[in-house]
């Protein structure tokens, strides 16, 4: 009698009780829980950051091909900046670049014009496309060529401003038919890169000499007595 209630009390011993089935699935579903939540972090952590790094490298590429295009200028290009209404009413930045050819990866311009323009997006951003202007453009075709989609150049800008450099002193107008400004300069804020983005861009003078002359140079000064 007493072999056999021992038996049962071993057997009982062996398995588990309602409540220690209840306390595992607990601690289990709480470790699943933190795991997805930890793998979900790092997921999203990994994301934002390549999301950042391919956002700066587009801005990076845009920047170096205006660099390059302001510094290659040709002695008849001439910059100017308008502030139209786009398609909606909305303010669009234009910085027109006229004259220029082999700019921007376009082997031949022919004298045409390039347009850079901050055209207004739905959500509230905007893009900074390549607009190309045709030489002698008719008051029509001008109108298509500025409202056409262009090339996207830079998309996710915010608050884009333009200002140029003269007699030291920055201004956020340069109309048609303004000199060549000292440097230009590009101040915007873009979707994904929490801090502004400010670019200044040397712009090579044109020389005031006639073609072919020589430049008169230059006395030196004399020496100060006693120096």
């Amino acid at each position: 009698m007493s072999r056999i209630f021992q038996n049962g009390l071993q057997g009982s011993r062996m398995g588990f009780t309602l409540l220690e089935v209840v306390l595992s699935m607990g601690i289990l579903a709480l470790l699943a829980g933190s795991i997805y939540a930890i793998s979900n972090s790092a997921i999203t952590a990994s994301r934002t950051t390549m999301e950042q790094q391919l956002t700066l490298r587009r801005v990076d590429a845009f920047l170096r091909v205006t660099r390059d295009a302001l510094l290659n200028l040709p002695a008849q290009a001439t910059i100017s900046l308008e502030v139209a209404r786009g398609i909606g009413g909305d303010p669009e930045p234009r910085l027109t670049l006229r004259n220029v050819q082999g700019l921007f990866g376009v082997p031949s311009l022919g004298g045409s014009s390039l347009v850079l323009a901050a055209k207004p997006r739905a959500d509230g951003s905007r893009m900074i496309t390549m607009l190309r202007i045709p030489p002698k453009a008719s008051g029509r075709e001008l109108e298509a060529s500025l409202a056409a989609p262009g090339t996207l150049l830079l998309p996710g800008v915010r608050k884009p401003r333009w200002s140029f450099l003269s007699d030291d002193t920055w201004k956020e107008e340069w109309p048609e038919g303004s000199p060549r400004p000292t440097l230009v300069r590009l101040q915007f804020e873009i979707s994904g890169i929490p801090d502004p983005v400010e670019a200044i861009f040397f712009v090579p003078p044109v020389s005031a000499l006639p073609s072919g002359a020589s430049p008169t140079p230059t006395p030196p000064t004399p020496p100060t007595p006693g120096t």
